[in-house]
């Protein structure tokens, strides 16, 4: 299935998940200062088995808001003696640089870096390709949205409450990688 904006429905997430497990892939997740303009405070990356590939806290610019906190509960102690992105760059360059990346919503998780290797001068990373899990997932679930069209997306939580997967350190970098990888096989099991 083509990372499109879009699902096509349930046989495309499966041949999807089951393509994308053959493969050396690394599930990537941030949890960041916020949405728009925000900063990485945590990195988490892991394999196709599960394996940690990369759990670090990130020491952002500014302070860490009291609403992110709430959702992530990394706070400005947590992070004060963290690396800052541009000592994470390289590690996570050389991790992601042509393997293909899975991320639950894409597109933010694209954002967020993108922001961060502008902010501080650095050339985008570039995997072999971006895929995202939530679409995927929304066409595996099949939940119609009728005021976009398509398929609803699904939280990450919700996704895997769900699937009957245990939601264990959400809104941790690791622990929602681990529960990207649990839909994924999943959903190739059809």
């Amino acid at each position: 299935m083509p990372n499109t904006t879009k699902s096509t429905g349930r046989t495309d997430a499966v041949t999807w998940a089951q393509q994308l497990l053959d493969k050396n892939i690394v599930i990537l997740d941030f949890e960041t200062t916020g949405f728009k303009n925000s900063e990485i405070v945590q990195i988490g990356a892991i394999n196709r088995d599960g394996d940690v590939l990369l759990e670090t806290l990130v020491k952002p610019t500014k302070s860490i808001p009291s609403a992110a906190t709430n959702v992530h509960g990394i706070t400005n102690d947590d992070v004060k003696d963290a690396p800052g992105f541009r000592e994470v760059y390289v590690q996570l360059s050389s991790l992601l640089a042509g393997s293909p990346v899975v991320a639950y919503n894409v597109s933010f998780e694209k954002m967020i870096i993108g922001g961060e290797c502008d902010r501080y001068k650095l050339p985008q990373i570039r995997p072999s390709q971006w895929e995202c899990a939530m679409i995927a997932y929304a066409g595996y679930y099949g939940q119609r949205n009728p005021s976009k069209g398509g398929f609803k997306w699904q939280k990450l939580g919700n996704a895997c409450a769900q699937q009957n997967i245990p939601v264990v350190d959400a809104h941790t970098a690791v622990g929602d990688c681990i529960m990207t990888l649990e839909l994924m096989k999943i959903m190739a099991r059809g």
